[in-house]
């Protein structure tokens, strides 16, 4: 890609599915759907993203109750090229695609997309953020993934593995990522070939995706098709050229769900997210018009390393007026998410959620 030219932006059904029927004629409309609403989407899009420019694929809209797990069709898309699809599809991908590895000792090996799914045994929660996205942004999500552990396909299937400092990732859309082979080989590091139950879609990565520990979404490669292992410490990626950080661990974030207006004297529930990469959540609190009292919310999900937690928090009984309503989190380790506002460039957003809520007539 031209890194003069900012790629378009365009909202697209995320879901898609390699299952569907007829996915080539799917694919066309795609994109001549695109090319129509680039124009019309991208200023939303850059308010939503603006660190990835136009990069953005599908940005889910505010929701009044979050679910612990985003479906398919509701889950974020950010790429370089928006609408980038595979030509290979489930019906093919067992004799057009296999995954390349490439060992220190210069062979390549290969494996099978059936080898790969009959592996995929395990199924695990994982939430995904984007780099670009803002404080208490929509570009961030959680699903379940069928994966295979990242360091059995390293160690059965690649030489060199005890010498090597490095890991490449590369996919079939010309992405690339590296990151250290302590991440690669991390309990938390698996290659996905399922999403909630079903192939991966289309637009989440299909045939096969790598999760990676701790890491925001553009160290994560999609559409894979090779593995190199390398002697060189030095990782990079594709917007890291572009000034982006690196192996930069996920910051914390949390966020309201959308909230607008609340009865008064009526307990009105209070919910959202928060998120901490693998250091996890302990708690969150919320403030009423005051950041110096923070009340404690209560945690609708177990908290756990790289997924995000559901809360809760009770208004009971609020009077008429207008307030201001912000949240923060506290991570496994007990530090608590900070104030200091920054911009998703180059290392990730940080600052806390705030919204303006009506109460009654006011």
């Amino acid at each position: 890609m031209n890194p003069t030219r900012q790629p378009e932006a365009a909202y697209l059904p995320a879901g898609s599915s390699p299952m569907v029927h007829g996915q080539a004629s799917i694919n066309l409309r795609r994109r001549a759907f695109v090319r129509m609403a680039a124009s019309a989407a991208a200023a939303g899009l850059l308010a939503g993203c603006s660190t990835m420019r136009r990069t953005v694929g599908y940005r889910p809209p505010a929701t009044e109750r979050t679910a612990f797990v985003v479906s398919n069709e509701g889950f974020f898309v950010v790429a370089v090229d928006p609408s980038y699809r595979p030509t290979v599809t489930l019906e093919t991908a067992t004799s057009q695609w296999s995954l390349d590895l490439a060992g220190l000792d210069g062979r390549l090996r290969r494996i099978g997309y059936d080898d790969l799914t009959a592996r995929a045994k395990r199924s695990v929660h994982y939430t995904l953020e984007c780099i670009g996205n803002p404080v208490g942004g929509s570009l961030i999500g959680n699903a379940r993934w069928n994966v295979i552990p990242l360091k059995e396909i390293l160690r059965q299937s690649s030489s060199g593995v005890a010498t090597a400092r490095s890991v490449r990732f590369e996919g079939l859309d010309g992405f690339y990522s590296s990151v250290s082979i302590e991440r690669a080989m991390d309990d938390y590091a698996f290659l996905a070939v399922g999403m909630n139950g079903v192939p991966l879609p289309l637009a989440h990565g299909f045939p096969a995706r790598v999760l990676l520990p701790d890491l925001y979404g553009k160290k994560q490669p999609r559409w894979l098709k090779r593995i190199s292992l390398s002697e060189d410490p030095r990782t990079t990626s594709y917007w890291e050229q572009y000034g982006w950080a690196g192996e930069v661990p996920v910051k914390t974030t949390s966020r309201f769900d959308q909230l607008d207006r609340v009865p008064a004297g009526r307990t009105t529930t209070l919910s959202g997210i928060a998120f901490s990469g693998r250091r996890g959540i302990s708690r969150v609190e919320v403030s009423i018009d005051s950041l110096d009292k923070w009340k404690p919310c209560a945690l609708a999900s177990d908290p756990a390393p790289n997924i995000w937690c559901l809360w809760r928090y009770h208004w009971e009984s609020p009077t008429p007026g207008r307030y201001v309503l912000w949240v923060r989190a506290i991570d496994g380790a007990g530090h608590v998410q900070t104030r200091r506002e920054q911009g998703s460039f180059p290392d990730g957003a940080t600052g806390l959620h705030r919204i303006e809520v009506s109460v009654g007539g006011a």
